[in-house]
């Protein structure tokens, strides 16, 4: 068993004068006994297996900062945490297209869709060119859709305090912004929260059920997710939520996600995380067609499922899925030949979450 370590003083909000100094005494006697009170940040809590604190350390200085990190390595579990614990509960940001492409997956398997299906053969988008995009167009990022779906100002202005942001929109809003859309086809592989939000609502049609529903029954509940959420609403915001930041470090309001939850909208605890990575290692969803490669992305070494990715090296094969979105970002990286696993959960979105799992992905398959 590798080393606990912690270090803490007082966080950057007001508190009794003798309340702060006894923590500030305590922190620093505790960090003396562990030999880790050195360097900066002193205003945050790290816990957890060292090895992945060293990674923490170096990467994550802020004191807004909240992270969870888990290694699996065949039935052992390491974890690690930045001002955080397992009860903590971080948005899976665009990792959640993960959940819809298992999702799909089920879905053909039980030959309720096909990946040559039109998203107009489930959804009501008239004839504007999205409406003849494929299912595998869109969850293999190569439907042309741009990047950002929402555009400048598309977001209600921050919640006062006290008050709760307005949710994202439902379906008519997510069709009637298709809909408003020219496709880019040069884009070739692009990820978009479009993808993943119309496969799952096509998936919801498709079925007549619910998307959070069929979710939590086809691939939350097997996989063992046992505290993952769909948050269509505001009003299904759960306690424990980590406090979101935009990638300039603002806070994000947290919101329910409305018709963008297949892409956005599934709240997680780093066990859920690891029961995921399981599930995709020698789980239920071990042999998924969503994890095998059918189509090519910018990088030669790089392949894309349905929204999972294959990274190919001369160290191995990884199959992952990594996301910011709304103030989160969330990455699940697992070597199935070596029995190896990472996940990540952190409260900032990044704009290219790799520099942060570079690490991460040297521990999987090294």
């Amino acid at each position: 068993m590798r080393a606990m370590a912690a270090h803490r003083v007082a966080h950057r909000h007001p508190h009794p004068h003798r309340h702060v100094a006894a923590v500030v005494v305590a922190a620093v006697a505790i960090g003396a006994m562990s030999g880790c009170v050195s360097g900066p940040p002193y205003d945050q809590l790290l816990t957890g297996d060292e090895e992945l604190l060293s990674i923490a350390r170096a990467q994550y200085t802020h004191a807004r900062d909240r992270v969870a990190i888990a290694l699996i390595d065949g039935d052992e579990v390491r974890t690690a945490f930045v001002s955080a614990d397992a009860g903590t509960r971080f948005g899976f940001g665009g990792a959640t297209s993960a959940l819809t492409g298992l999702l799909l997956a089920d879905a053909i398997d039980r030959g309720e869709v096909a990946l040559d299906d039109p998203v107009s053969a489930y959804l009501d988008l008239g004839d504007v060119p999205a409406a003849g995009l494929s299912l595998s167009d869109l969850a293999t990022h190569h439907a042309g859709l741009p990047q950002d779906p929402l555009g400048p100002g598309a977001y209600e202005p921050a919640a006062a305090p006290g008050e709760r942001a307005l949710d994202r929109g439902g379906l008519d809003a997510l069709l009637a912004r298709v809909a408003a859309l020219d496709l880019v086809p040069e884009l070739e592989y692009n990820p978009s929260d479009f993808d993943s939000a119309l496969v799952g609502q096509s998936l919801a049609a498709a079925t007549g059920t619910r998307y959070a529903d069929l979710l939590a029954e086809r691939v939350l509940a097997p996989a063992g997710m046992a505290d993952a959420l769909v948050v269509e609403s505001g009003d299904l915001l759960p306690d424990g939520l980590a406090q979101g930041h935009d990638r300039q470090g603002e806070r994000v309001a947290a919101r329910g996600a409305g018709a963008y939850a297949p892409a956005v909208g599934v709240v997680v605890t780093i066990d859920d995380g690891v029961a995921l990575a399981r599930a995709i290692l020698d789980g239920p969803f071990a042999d998924s067609a969503a994890l095998e490669p059918i189509a090519a992305t910018r990088w030669p070494q790089i392949e894309v499922g349905l929204f999972w990715e294959r990274i190919s090296s001369d160290d191995g094969e990884v199959v992952y899925v990594t996301g910011s979105a709304e103030g989160f970002t969330g990455a699940v990286l697992a070597d199935q030949r070596a029995g190896r696993a990472a996940v990540l959960l952190s409260n900032s979105e990044e704009a290219w979450p790799w520099l942060r799992l570079r690490p991460l992905l040297g521990l999987v398959v090294g």
